[in-house]
């Protein structure tokens, strides 16, 4: 027996060895894979942080740079967000770039650290005689300046982000908003070629004191009275009626007009005003935005109250198609009518305006009204008359919208229009070498992770010790 001995003892030392070598490829391979589960956390975590880190745009960022920059986080970038931190306002061809790139479908998420943030205005010359600026600003909580060449025109303070607004009958360039962070010229709108109003009707109080209110306000004013069948009475200028000379027509009542003449003029941009009786006019059936079927009584002693109009005549108003309704009255108000009733309704024909008013006699609001009533009825007609004249807006196809703002007049305006409104909650994390997320994202994924190493090496591992189990006839 113990001769036997030597023969079995490098079987069973080879078994043994087999065995821990398997052992140690099985703890080898569970070693790999929780290195592997590990590893991956980490890069997932540094995936997401370098997807949070933003491109930075600032003065140092040339537009060439940017667009090289834009196109790597584009093609960097996980999903279609692309994060930027915008330390100072893109200039023109910067901002159009970031357009750009928006509309290929990329969603540009933004954090606002310039100091113009919240800073966009508007300056606008109101029709009417004299054009008043109109100037509105959106503006961040603290104090904001209007200045013109002659030093301060106003001073607001305002409690949180807003909108401020401010009529000015005159300015002198240049005009400038400033805020605590920030300082912005605003462009003066050039003056139009005064424009006049022509008035046509029959004579009586309501076209007398049409023009008188017309007049008061500064307007030159044309127009022709029909004083019978035959005749005619011109009032200023007998000048053809054009859209160069003259802005706005008003109709007082039914009265002959020449529909022909009046149809090219608001096609080509004029404004019309058809007030009460003149929406019975058969002819300009094509031109009115509503129809007048019945006429109401006002109530009585209306005229004496703070709600004068309730006391004026006025006709049911049907708005026809493509109309828009611009004044109604409530139900409780509508002489005994449970609906609402339109009073002042207007729809686009060409690039002009038609407003049609439901009441007859308006004279009486001036005359019979309360003190305040020749004022009130002055400034109904320049409300009137801004809808009237108001311009035909822009076709703006619906893939171009973005790109319709200001530009350089509201930089801040034109960069939330083309990107969208800055995301107050994207994070800055810092990177320890200070690259950019394009040039951290670039820099890692042109090497496999050591997930993937480790993950090979675990199942290498595992393959090993299965071919030495089944050499040994082993499960």
């Amino acid at each position: 027996m113990p001769d036997h001995m030597p023969d079995h003892m490098p079987d069973r030392t080879r078994i043994r060895g087999r065995a821990v070598l398997e052992g140690l490829c099985r703890l080898g391979a569970v070693l790999a894979l929780a290195a592997a589960l590990w590893r991956l956390g980490r890069e997932q975590a540094a995936g997401r942080e370098q997807q949070a880190a933003p491109l930075v745009v600032s003065a140092a960022l040339t537009d060439s740079m940017l667009a090289a920059e834009l196109i790597r986080a584009r093609t960097a970038a996980p999903s279609d967000t692309v994060s930027l931190r915008i330390a100072q306002l893109p200039s023109p061809t910067q901002r159009a770039m970031l357009g750009t790139l928006a509309m290929s479908g990329a969603v540009l998420s933004w954090q606002d650290a310039s100091a113009s943030r919240g800073l966009a205005a508007q300056v606008l010359r109101a029709a009417g005689p004299g054009e008043p600026l109109h100037v509105r600003a959106a503006v961040p909580r603290g104090t904001a300046t209007l200045r013109d060449a002659g030093g301060l025109l106003d001073s607001l303070v305002v409690n949180r982000d807003s909108l401020v607004a401010w009529q000015l009958r005159a300015a002198s360039a240049p005009l400038r908003l400033e805020t605590a962070r920030a300082t912005m010229s605003l462009p003066m709108p050039p003056r139009s070629a005064p424009r006049m109003l022509r008035v046509m009707g029959e004579p009586g109080w309501e076209f007398k004191f049409t023009v008188a209110a017309l007049e008061e306000a500064g307007w030159r004013v044309d127009g022709a009275v029909r004083v019978s069948p035959t005749a005619r009475v011109t009032l200023g200028t007998a000048a053809p009626l054009d859209t160069s000379r003259h802005a706005v027509v008003i109709i007082t009542d039914s009265t002959e007009v020449d529909a022909a003449s009046l149809r090219r003029f608001v096609q080509d941009g004029g404004g019309l005003v058809l007030l009460g009786d003149a929406l019975r006019i058969p002819a300009l059936a094509a031109l009115r935005p509503a129809r007048a079927s019945e006429r109401h009584g006002g109530v009585a002693g209306g005229l004496e109250t703070d709600q004068p109009l309730t006391g004026l005549e006025r006709w049911e108003l049907t708005p026809l198609a493509g109309a828009q309704v611009l004044q109604e009255a409530s139900g409780d108000a509508a002489a005994g009518h449970a609906h609402a009733e339109p009073l002042l309704v207007a729809r686009r024909v060409g690039t002009g305006r038609v407003v049609a008013s439901a009441y007859r006699e308006l004279w009486r609001w001036r005359m019979e009204g309360p003190d305040n009533g020749l004022e009130a009825h002055r400034r109904w007609w320049q409300d009137v008359l801004a809808t009237a004249g108001a311009p035909a807006p822009a076709a703006v196809h619906a893939a171009a919208a973005r790109s319709v703002f200001a530009g350089d007049a509201a930089p801040y305006a034109d960069l939330v229009g083309r990107i969208g409104a800055p995301a107050d909650t994207v994070t800055v994390p810092t990177s320890p070498s200070g690259q950019t997320a394009a040039q951290v994202t670039r820099s890692t994924s042109a090497r496999t992770p050591w997930s993937a190493w480790l993950g090979v090496l675990a199942i290498v591992l595992l393959c090993v010790e299965w071919g030495s189990r089944r050499l040994r006839g082993l499960r």
